[in-house]
């Protein structure tokens, strides 16, 4: 009888030792908590020091990171773009960046643009790019349309547009139409190549240089201002700017680590040509863009 009490006495305090450990939710992207993502192996190294349960809630499409409807009950936001943060949290942090790039086979295409003039005017090319409204990949080539065309960018976007395939809702849908042969080009970022050449032996997809310089695009994750975690949210932050947590980072989330180092980045990303990064000044709001994408890609 005592040794039944002893075992319920314990399997109480097991149970209530579990339910008293806090629980950080952190909202993310669907690829960074998927199970090949970099999501699930950071959760385990953080909790095998924070008492604590991370638990993920993601979307597929990263645009909707910075929506309200997505941000509530939120403690952590992970992934959202430079351009969309509103820097109103106080402990936040860059945890890696990356730039847009048009990938392509070089096995199938051979002549290659190096210009948004010269990929314009390329005769029966088919592009498959992201949707600006979800995807902050897609609102990132207006951005970068925009820096390098200023004066003209309505009539470039438009002819552009009549060389897109289709837009998709996010990153993945976009690079799965690609690797099924379907579309020559696909919008994405100058480190994708690595993901064929360390994970699948494979050489042959490229990322374009173009001569007009690329956007440079930063992933932020900070603590909600209103969240009740914070202390444990900022040791989250701090956690991910570890030196071997920066290289899971880069090694699974194919982006470069925000503290690049010969620790932490790995040697056939190391090997990738960096593009040629656009120098800007003002800051350019996604509404009157998108309203332009809008009336051009439904003329």
């Amino acid at each position: 009888m005592k040794t039944k009490i002893l075992s319920i006495i314990f399997i109480l305090i097991t149970i209530s030792s579990i339910s008293a450990k806090e629980v950080l939710v952190v909202g993310t992207y669907d690829s960074f908590s998927a199970e090949w993502g970099p999501g699930p192996v950071i959760e385990t190294e953080f909790e095998k020091i924070c008492n604590c349960d991370v638990q993920y809630v993601s979307t597929s499409q990263a645009g909707t990171l910075a929506n309200e409807i997505f941000l509530k009950d939120k403690d952590v936001i992970l992934g959202v773009e430079m351009h969309e943060f509103d820097y109103k949290s106080e402990n936040w942090n860059i945890y890696d960046y990356g730039y847009f790039s048009f990938i392509y086979n070089e096995e199938t295409l051979k002549d290659i643009p190096n210009s948004f003039e010269e990929l314009i005017n390329h005769k029966n090319l088919k592009i498959v790019v992201q949707d600006p409204r979800t995807s902050p990949v897609g609102l990132g080539l207006l951005r970068w349309m925009k820096l390098t065309h200023p004066d003209n960018f309505s009539s470039i976007l438009k002819k552009f547009n009549n060389n897109v395939l289709t837009y998709t809702p996010g990153w993945s849908e976009a690079y799965g139409i690609f690797l099924e042969g379907k579309a020559d080009l696909v919008l994405s970022y100058s480190t994708s190549p690595f993901y064929h050449q360390e994970y699948e032996d494979e050489y042959k997809y490229k990322a374009i240089e173009f001569t007009d310089g690329h956007l440079v695009t930063k992933e932020i994750v900070y603590v909600r201002p209103d969240s009740e975690k914070q202390n444990l949210g900022k040791e989250f932050i701090e956690f991910m700017m570890r030196d071997n947590i920066q290289k899971i980072i880069a090694q699974m989330n194919i982006m470069y680590p925000a503290r690049e180092n010969d620790n932490n980045i790995p040697d056939r990303m190391r090997e990738l040509k960096k593009p040629k990064e656009i120098k800007y000044d003002n800051f350019l709001e996604a509404e009157p863009l998108i309203k332009i994408w809008l009336e051009v890609a439904s003329s």
